[in-house]
């Protein structure tokens, strides 16, 4: 059924190019009962491959512009992918250009997450231990989100993050490191490893010069790190 599709679209002058993503485009988690998630990149949209959920393959019809620029949610879609097909070159320079992350842009997410680590520590000082788990839980997100986006990459989703660090791993000491100290804060929201990893935050922050965003946190930064 991929192959009528490639073939139509390559006879299509509307359709400038196919990109699978999903499972199957990424190439892992790939199983009987996975289907064939397909951009079909047109020149204009005219609705000729309405997507239908369920359909064993799932066409999702958008312009070029709209493949550049996918919404935020949607962004790691498009990541370590190749077209399978791209008639102008075009459709490869949108997937490029939907992916570029600027480093700086960091310092939201990074502000984000030492605020919810604050809050859980302020909660286990006030004998409040599930208040205090949700937000560590909820730190996860926005410290993932600042680690990928200071290395200029889009965060994947969750079910694709020991995958990303396996097999796309960040230039950090260790990667299976930092995913057990995730883990394990999701599960327990121990202290010691909330703090030991916003250590380690603080110092990829400082080396890529967003430590005005650690400082802002002070006088509480020696606590958050667990000096004082």
């Amino acid at each position: 059924m991929f192959d009528a599709l490639l073939a139509e679209a390559r006879a299509d002058d509307n359709v400038l190019g196919l990109v699978l993503f999903g499972s199957r485009g990424k190439g892992a988690y790939v199983d009987e009962r996975s289907d064939w998630d397909v951009f079909v990149v047109v020149r204009e949209r005219r609705g000729d491959r309405p997507f239908r959920h369920g359909d064993a393959v799932e066409t999702v019809e958008l312009t070029l512009d709209e493949l550049r620029t996918q919404p935020a949610w949607n962004r790691y879609s498009l990541a370590w992918l190749e077209p399978q097909l791209d008639k102008t070159g075009e459709v490869a320079d949108a997937l490029r250009d939907a992916l570029h992350v600027d480093p700086a842009s960091a310092s939201t997410p990074l502000d984000g997450y030492v605020n919810m680590l604050y809050r859980s520590l302020k909660n286990v000082r006030a004998g409040l231990e599930l208040a205090s788990l949700l937000d560590a839980q909820e730190s996860l997100p926005w410290f993932l989100e600042f680690l990928f986006t200071v290395h200029g990459r889009v965060r994947p989703f969750n079910k694709w993050l020991v995958w990303e660090l396996d097999h796309h791993p960040l230039p950090i000491p260790s990667n299976r490191l930092l995913l057990g100290r995730v883990e394990r804060i999701a599960r327990t929201g121990a202290v010691d490893e909330q703090r030991a990893l916003f250590r380690e935050a603080e110092a990829l922050a400082r080396a890529n010069g967003l430590g005005a965003v650690i400082d802002g946190w002070e006088s509480d930064v020696a606590w958050l790190r667990g000096d004082a």
